[in-house]
């Protein structure tokens, strides 16, 4: 079957630059390019690192590039802004939609698969009767709106990474086919057998001390301020650190600070030296860091389609401290966690569990990746999903 593949036209496939959704398409191409399922073409937005990237070689994988820093490509942008007919996304979203249609409308596809852009699928089935999958890794089909409900009337199916996600899309009241795909996780970047963790003293910390740690985008709806506030509570207990990773975006993003980001450092300037901001961390390094630490505390409240970091932290050992949100407890069955309510007394509920953890420590350990969140069974589950979509009546 010939297959395409859209991107959300902000990061590069292959994963050079991370992005959780990526990471994922890589782990189907991956396979793909292993087992010979199908012949698949990858649209994505260019980047100069995967330009020799080994992937490349595929002779099943065929990689299409659109040129987003491009005068042309940003000239062209600015037209669409001011002429373009976009209704849905940020108009550069959406150019990028208009230039990969351009390049696609010139093959023919048996079916084509949509990443986490819903909004492509309206302008798209109207262009072409191949069948259409929606891949939806977040938590954007929940309102019973008509475009909502024009946009599920419009694919052929849909991949959910989590029974909740599932649930929501159901809420909008268009029967359709919904497949439950979760996430995986490569469990080689995360074997604590190979990992040396990052030192203690170079992040500022002491070798007795107990440190949680909290990775992802410095944005609000992740909890990060709440855990601050936590651990304001915590203060006298000297030797309860906390280890931050990550930025507001990707690596070479221009932007990566703003007022949310200096109001966690301010409160920061309180915890003396409690607190250390790593800044963004490349994700195949991730697990180094996180073996630093004794606990992670994962307090979104985004309601998370999936909770790839329960994963990751489990992966390594970790006892986890999340919020009962969205996906997250589905990633966390059989583990050794405490998960809280949100509420306005999220940053004491997170100071108590982490003070619980500590105090029983051995009590949590035993954590481990399970089978089903490997990247193998990903993509497994990725194309029997698609088969089973394909082939009913």
């Amino acid at each position: 079957m010939k297959i395409a593949i859209i991107t959300s036209g902000i990061l590069p496939v292959p994963a050079v630059q991370g992005g959780a959704v990526e990471n994922l398409i890589d782990y189907a191409l991956e396979y793909n390019d292993i087992h010979h399922i199908h012949d698949i073409t990858i649209y994505s937005v260019k980047n100069k690192k995967t330009s020799y990237h080994n992937a490349l070689l595929s002779s099943v994988n065929h990689y299409v590039y659109i040129d987003t820093k491009s005068l042309i490509y940003k000239i062209g942008a600015k037209m669409y802004s001011y002429f373009g007919n976009y209704y849905y996304y940020h108009y550069q979203l959406e150019y990028f939609f208009e230039r990969v249609w351009r390049k696609m409308k010139k093959h023919s596809y048996d079916l084509i698969i949509i990443e986490n852009r819903p909004g492509y699928t309206i302008p798209l089935s109207k262009r072409t009767s191949t069948p259409i999958i929606l891949h939806i890794h977040t938590n954007i089909l929940f309102e019973p709106s008509d475009q909502n409900k024009k946009i599920i009337s419009s694919v052929k199916g849909i991949f959910a990474v989590s029974n909740f996600i599932k649930n929501e899309i159901l809420k909008v009241g268009v029967k359709s086919d919904i497949r439950i795909v979760y996430n995986g996780l490569d469990p080689n970047l995360f074997n604590t057998s190979n990992i040396v963790p990052i030192n203690r003293k170079e992040l500022g910390f002491k070798e007795l001390d107990f440190i949680a740690v909290f990775w992802g985008r410095l944005v609000a709806n992740k909890g990060i301020k709440e855990l601050l506030q936590a651990f304001l509570l915590l203060k006298k207990h000297k030797d309860i650190k906390l280890l931050i990773i990550g930025a507001i975006n990707f690596e070479d993003s221009e932007n990566q600070s703003n007022s949310f980001v200096e109001e966690l450092k301010k409160i920061a300037t309180d915890l003396d030296d409690h607190v250390t901001f790593t800044g963004f961390i490349p994700y195949n390094n991730i697990a180094n860091y996180l073996l630093a630490a004794n606990v992670a505390v994962i307090p979104s409240h985004i309601n998370e389609a999936f909770g790839m970091t329960c994963i990751e932290a489990c992966a390594v050992g970790l006892p986890v401290i999340a919020t009962n949100d969205g996906g997250i407890p589905e990633t966390l069955v059989d583990q050794k966690h405490i998960l809280l309510d949100v509420s306005p007394q999220l940053p004491q509920l997170i100071a108590n569990a982490i003070l619980e953890i500590k105090n029983n420590y051995s009590s949590y350990q035993g954590n481990s990746l399970k089978r089903i969140f490997h990247k193998d069974s990903y993509a497994k589950s990725f194309f029997q999903s698609l088969s089973n979509i394909i082939n009913q009546s």
